[in-house]
């Protein structure tokens, strides 16, 4: 492919993010990722370079934001925190509702 307009860009950048996201979960692909970027993004001027950082730093708050909403505890109305109880011995095939004898 060798685009030269806006739309043949488009499908180029929908192209190399379809064959790349198919190894998104590899062990290398944040690395390569990394040096990919950094490769292409070294010939780039200053002005076009920080706009680049700005993309990267938004999908990284975004990101963030996310992984927080997950981790937030729900908080009952009233500021209690909501919680269950476990009996532990359950796992252990429960207590029987008695005493340990000897």
């Amino acid at each position: 492919m060798n685009p030269s307009s806006r739309d043949g860009y488009t499908e180029f950048r929908k192209l190399l993010k379809d064959k790349i996201t198919q190894y998104e979960k590899s062990l290398y692909c944040a690395s390569f990722l990394e040096a990919l970027i950094r490769d292409v993004c070294i010939s780039l001027v200053i002005d076009d370079l920080k706009k680049m950082t700005s993309s990267l730093t938004v999908v990284h708050s975004e990101k963030r934001k996310q992984s927080k909403a997950r981790e937030k505890i729900d908080v009952i109305p009233g500021g209690a925190l909501e919680a269950t109880m476990k009996d532990d011995l359950a796992d252990y095939g429960g207590h029987g509702g008695g005493y340990i004898q000897d």
